[in-house]
């Protein structure tokens, strides 16, 4: 019976080359790259909010492609010593919002405004630099 259709069968060959490539390019791209871990951005209008009015700010945190739920946190550091805290709170579905309002005693400090968050794949602390105006 012949078959004229049909392609003659090929075999696959892989080069040892090729073996030593895909080897080395798996080894040098670091473990917690395919570990689980997350990212997390922070999203502000500036980094010179106005003392006592309302500074909006946006958190996201996400796996690949998929949303996260957990929690977040604030330090309030100058030349890199922690010198307040504040309460965020709980987020759903990879973001969170909040109103930050500047004490009028922050004028004119720099200060490093850290975001802690947290999620069920570890935690990550964002820097934002700011210094509060009137």
């Amino acid at each position: 019976m012949h078959f004229p259709d049909r392609h003659p069968v090929r075999r696959l060959t892989v080069s040892p080359l090729l073996t030593l490539i895909v080897v080395g390019v798996a080894l040098a791209v670091p473990a917690g790259a395919f570990a689980g871990g997350f990212t997390a951005t922070l999203t502000a209008p500036n980094h010179h909010p106005v003392a006592n009015t309302k500074w909006h700010i946006t958190v996201t945190a996400t796996r690949v492609r998929q949303k996260l739920s957990g929690t977040v946190s604030y330090r309030y550091l100058s030349n890199g010593t922690v010198v307040g805290h504040g309460t965020g709170g709980s987020f759903r579905h990879g973001v969170y919002r909040d109103a930050i309002i500047w004490p009028g005693e922050a004028i004119g400090h720099p200060l490093t405004f850290q975001v802690v968050v947290s999620t069920r794949y570890g935690t990550d602390y964002i820097n934002w630099f700011v210094q509060v105006r009137r």
